[in-house]
């Protein structure tokens, strides 16, 4: 069997490249080993409205946030949005509406199918074997394959191009059924209690169900999250998380990488979303950026079949359009991630003090990793004290400092 484009992997990277690509003509398949597309969640989904708006994602299938509360051990900053900018997912809803919009563009779906290992004309990759739903092995030629395998990066790193990760952020998560929780806030939490090198959340997504979860970056810090998260809930009555009646529908398990990937891009291969670390480290949110990677790479894939140049050299278009448009904030978040994943508990109460300087649009915009000049200068100029806690490294980053 052959096909333009072949892509292993049907979360949010692998549908957007596939919708891409066959919505000009390109002939697509997608493999995705789970039984359905979405299934199991791996994420607490939260993100923010205007990008996935503009993404083409439903406003229904977003829980709007209208007050963030982020708390350390002894410290607390509250943001109030009139007009939200963050919201919670319906994870799987996302997930399938990306997979109804590569059908509907022409892509043919295999759920229930793995992806073994790419096939090599020397050291160019030309498609990849695949374990059908029914056991059967099954050769697919391809003019390009786009690993979307998630952080283990399986096809990238057969092909010799692996980022080699070193550090994830582990996150574990309960989906619960809440009656009395707010639907109106989230909730974040850092410090040793819950989150060592990480953070704690309660995310509210519709429906009287809450997302409460805690991720730890590894190797930073030895905690497990899945014990944490027993505490957490435990402790959550305490926190102005009310949980009274509550009850967990789901349980969620997950791994993002926290480094970035810089090469993804080989003779016929291409790597979108977390198997590529396209995904901000600060908060470890990949989903939105998952989308845009996979938009990306599915439309310069069509454009080398378009061309008939599958060379890492066309192919390259995508990791540096990548890195112009993105990689300054990426390597920004990155960063900062890498900082504060060292911080003890008397240095978070001091930036949670700190950060309850900022307006709402200026801790959002920094979440959403927007550190533009004007964000970074407008903060500079109204807090100065934030300066002289170490924010001098972002404005050096963005080329003002």
């Amino acid at each position: 069997m052959h096909f333009d484009v072949a892509i292993a992997g049907g979360g949010p990277a692998g549908l957007s490249a596939a919708y891409a690509a066959a919505s000009v003509g390109r002939s697509v398949l997608i493999v995705e080993q789970n039984n359905e597309i979405g299934s199991p969640t791996r994420t607490s989904g939260g993100s923010f409205i205007n990008d996935l708006t503009e993404l083409g994602i439903p406003q229904e299938l977003l829980h709007p946030v209208h007050r963030l509360r982020f708390l350390s051990l002894h410290r607390s900053a509250e943001f109030e949005y009139r007009e939200p900018i963050m919201c919670v997912m319906d994870v799987r809803g996302v997930y399938q509406h990306l997979a109804v919009t590569a059908a509907q563009a022409g892509a043919t779906i295999w759920p229930a199918s793995k992806a073994l290992d790419v096939i090599k004309d020397g050291s160019n990759i030309v498609g990849m074997r695949v374990e059908t739903r029914t056991k059967a092995i099954v050769k697919i030629g391809a003019r390009v394959v786009i690993d979307a395998t998630g952080y283990r990066g399986q096809l990238l790193r057969q092909a010799g191009l692996s980022p080699r990760f070193q550090r994830f952020g582990v996150g574990a998560e309960y989906d619960m059924y809440a009656p009395h929780c707010s639907q109106d806030e989230a909730v974040l939490v850092v410090g040793s209690q819950f989150a060592p090198s990480g953070y704690a959340w309660a995310a509210p997504w519709g429906r009287h169900r809450v997302r409460v979860g805690v991720g730890v970056i590894h190797p930073d810090h030895d905690a497990d999250p899945v014990h944490r998260l027993e505490s957490f809930v435990a402790g959550a009555s305490k926190l102005g998380v009310n949980l009274e009646g509550a009850q967990p529908i789901e349980y969620h398990f997950g791994l993002i990488p926290s480094d970035m990937g810089e090469t993804f891009v080989g003779d016929g291969i291409l790597g979108a979303g977390d198997a590529a670390g396209h995904a901000s480290t600060l908060v470890g949110e990949g989903i939105r950026w998952a989308i845009k990677a996979g938009r990306m790479a599915g439309t310069v894939a069509a454009d080398a079949i378009e061309r008939d140049d599958v060379s890492a050299a066309f192919l390259g278009q995508f990791q540096s359009e990548w890195l112009r448009r993105y990689g300054r904030n990426l390597r920004i978040a990155n960063m900062l991630n890498r900082k504060i994943s060292k911080w003890d508990d008397k240095i978070w109460d001091e930036r949670t003090e700190l950060l309850g300087l900022l307006s709402p649009d200026e801790f959002g915009r920094g979440l959403q990793t927007e550190f533009s000049v004007g964000w970074a200068l407008g903060i500079a100029w109204a807090h100065p004290r934030l300066v002289k806690a170490g924010f001098d490294k972002v404005l050096g980053k963005l080329g003002i400092g």
